[in-house]
């Protein structure tokens, strides 16, 4: 027999091109288990004996979009310590139990939290708001990175990727950026992050905070809202243009799904399975693992996502 043999198995599969190569494939399987192929080679020793090696295999999805739209902390900004940190300095004050606070404020309004946990607090003007996260945006900083891969991924949009055009060109410089922000938080820290950590990126000009919108997630208005003023920036028809929304948060989740969107989970707040059971399409560890592989003049993107933790049939 001609080696490779390949094991039938119906979660152990890869497709093998040359011989002594590493398989790589690209699936469309549903499943979120970890799929390894299983490879026997003939023994160097042992000519009548066979030898197992087990790989890797690389599960690769695309999905095509006109825009893309992000949350901001926890999706693109990690900024968990310094929000809990922040948290639990209120919580203290006030004898509130900050476990309970975390399993839902992460992808929250922060005048929403305040009303609900801590009803004593004077949140008059949104003052109270305000003095949270300023304290997270100043006092935090050095606890705050960037989540692996976003930026590069925000950069990538921003670029034309078509070999054959004429001239090359940056969607950021005419002002026409292909994404946009909808976070929960305040424009005083969410703006911070792109006069500090995100500097290089620079801000988009189409950004929805809290402020911003009557309602937050799970309500779909913030990405609702974007999604149709990058629309109206490319002279499309809102109601035909496919978005594709990156969140950490479930309620960020739902809020993508409810406007109709692909949902993508980065499993940065919340375990993955808290943004399965939300309904994400897809959910990965972090931003390296979604990728930019086209980007025309058209306005078409094409985005590749490599080894995701969990993939819906779509």
């Amino acid at each position: 027999m001609t080696p490779p043999y390949i094991s039938t198995n119906p979660i152990i599969y890869a497709t093998v091109g040359l011989w002594g190569q590493v398989p790589q494939t690209t699936n469309s399987d549903s499943s979120s288990l970890a799929k390894q192929s299983l490879i026997l080679q003939p023994a160097s020793t042992a000519p009548n004996s066979l030898q197992l090696f087990f790989y890797p295999v690389t599960m690769s999805y695309k999905i095509d979009t006109e825009v893309c739209l992000f949350d901001l902390d926890g999706t693109i900004v990690s900024t968990t310590v310094a929000a809990e940190s922040a948290w639990t300095k209120l919580c203290k004050q006030y004898n509130v139990d900050p476990q309970e606070l975390f399993k839902v404020s992460h992808g929250s309004r922060t005048e929403e939290m305040l009303a609900k946990f801590f009803p004593d607090l004077d949140n008059t003007d949104n003052k109270g708001v305000s003095a949270l996260e300023k304290d997270i945006a100043d006092n935090y900083l050095e606890t705050v990175s960037l989540i692996p891969g976003a930026k590069d991924l925000l950069l990538s949009l921003d670029q034309n990727s078509d070999k054959n055009a004429t001239t090359h060109r940056n969607f950021n410089i005419e002002g026409k950026r292909k994404w946009a922000i909808v976070t929960s938080g305040t424009r005083y820290i969410a703006f911070s992050w792109f006069k500090t950590i995100l500097k290089e990126v620079g801000k988009p000009d189409v950004f929805i905070t809290g402020e911003d919108v009557p309602e937050g997630k799970p309500s779909p208005l913030g990405y609702a809202t974007a999604k149709e003023k990058l629309a109206t920036v490319w002279g499309r028809d809102n109601a035909h243009t496919r978005s594709v929304v990156f969140e950490d948060a479930p309620v960020g989740i739902q809020a993508g799904r409810a406007m109709g969107a692909k949902t993508i989970g980065i499993a940065s707040s919340y375990p993955a399975e808290k943004l399965i059971e939300a309904g994400a399409d897809f959910v990965v560890k972090d931003m390296t693992h979604v990728k930019v592989v086209k980007n025309t003049e058209d306005g078409c993107i094409t985005l590749e996502i490599t080894d995701p933790l969990h993939a819906r049939a779509i």
